[in-house]
């Protein structure tokens, strides 16, 4: 079995957004946006495997979060009396 590595640009195709999108995120280390790389030498990669389980999570997060018709947020800029309510 050949194992396939992804580099920043690929990892850009793959996700929808730009290669400097890809690294501003890396660089606040936000993992919520991107997946965890790995280095090769001086590049990052990411095996496909890693960006594959990233990606499923992702969906199972996204189906769990669906909102219930049943309580409607409200709508608009939440006021200061909405605070001191609850």
């Amino acid at each position: 079995m050949k194992k396939r590595i992804y580099y920043i640009s690929d990892l850009a195709a793959i996700l929808g957004c730009t290669v400097a999108s890809i690294q501003g995120h890396l660089a606040r280390k936000n993992y919520a946006a991107v997946p965890i790389p790995i280095k090769i030498g001086r590049r990052l990669a990411w095996p496909d495997t890693v960006v594959d389980d990233w990606l499923d999570e992702k969906i199972v997060d996204a189906q769990n979060s669906i909102p219930s018709p049943e309580s409607p947020r409200p709508r608009g800029r939440p006021r200061k009396t909405d605070r001191r309510r609850g």
